[in-house]
């Protein structure tokens, strides 16, 4: 599937995930210990970036400058730590739970591996087929050439005038 429907299955089905799981919590434990679990995942998260946020945005500043985009990395800590206290922040379980399994450097390092695996593998799969249609040419090889031989497609509506109405 592509990026854009996956993001779009996220916009919509994250926020409904999310109301289900805490449902299920506040059915589990109650429904004012799962708001102060909300609230207190949220705190920790804040308390997490403002604490090691500035280091390891300086560490990703300096991977970027150095390395590119390349440096966006999950298996490294400052790429991870710093989506995982965003994640924490962010209000619901899920995302709580997402962003608690990055701080884990044996879950971090599995995540990287699947995330870089299906990039792999779909780029396997698109991204050769594609490169073998391109040919690229240097301007002065190539001509435009007509193809008088094959009909133009009839757009339909046009056989009228143009100020007529349609009957």
């Amino acid at each position: 599937m592509s990026l854009v429907k996956w993001t779009f299955i996220a916009l919509i089905g994250l926020p409904a995930a999310e109301i289900l799981a805490f449902l299920l919590v506040a059915g589990l434990i109650g429904w004012l210990k799962a708001g102060i679990a909300l609230v207190a995942t949220s705190i920790l998260g804040i308390l997490l970036l403002r604490h090691s946020g500035r280091r390891d945005f300086a560490r990703l500043v300096e991977g970027l400058r150095r390395n590119g985009i390349a440096a966006l990395r999950l298996d490294s800590p400052a790429a991870a730590t710093m989506l995982g206290t965003i994640l924490l922040i962010l209000p619901g379980f899920i995302t709580d739970l997402v962003g608690a399994a990055l701080f884990v450097p044996a879950l971090r390092r599995w995540a990287a591996a699947r995330l870089a695996h299906g990039t792999r593998s779909k780029a396997g799969r698109h991204g050769q087929a594609a490169r073998d249609r391109v040919i690229d040419l240097k301007p002065g090889e190539w001509h435009r050439v007509s193809d008088r031989s094959r009909p133009r497609p009839r757009r339909q509506g046009r056989s009228k005038a143009k100020g007529e109405a349609k009957t």
